[in-house]
């Protein structure tokens, strides 16, 4: 990963939300590639490994869960935080034991937003930390 920091892929499909965090991520140092559906993420994430992935649930094509069952399927591991207008405890919980790491709904404090970024492997500056209190592995759990 070059200095400019880590790369977080956002994936939602509202262009407003995926501004927003694009925004809050560059804030903090960070590199940002975008998608607006869960096949382009897909796509992206072969092309170039995010550090941390936002991931929408309420997605047309392909769901945010469908795509963390993807990542699943296919063994790739990428800290995953979900973030949804949509979610109930039960959502949360199915995200989590899917893989993802953290769970927010929409809408969120922005401060809670960098903590968990930070929570999943971004550290101070951007910079990549490489651990997470919060890691659960894919399949597991």
């Amino acid at each position: 990963m070059s200095s400019a920091g880590p790369l977080i892929l956002i994936v939602d499909d509202d262009p407003t939300a995926r501004r927003m965090l694009d925004v809050r991520m560059r804030a903090l140092g960070c590199q940002v590639a975008m998608a607006a559906t869960g096949p382009e993420a897909l796509a992206a994430i072969g092309r170039d490994l995010p550090a941390v992935l936002l991931l929408d649930l309420q997605m047309p094509q392909m769901d945010g869960m469908e795509v963390l069952r993807a990542l699943n399927r296919d063994g790739v591991d990428v800290p995953t935080i979900v973030i949804t207008a949509h979610g109930t405890l039960a959502t949360g919980m199915e995200a989590m034991k899917e893989g993802a790491v953290d769970f927010i709904l929409k809408p969120f404090d922005p401060q809670y937003l960098e903590i968990a970024v930070r929570r999943a492997g971004v550290g101070p500056e951007g910079h990549f930390s490489g651990s997470s209190s919060l890691t659960m592995r894919r399949g597991e759990g």
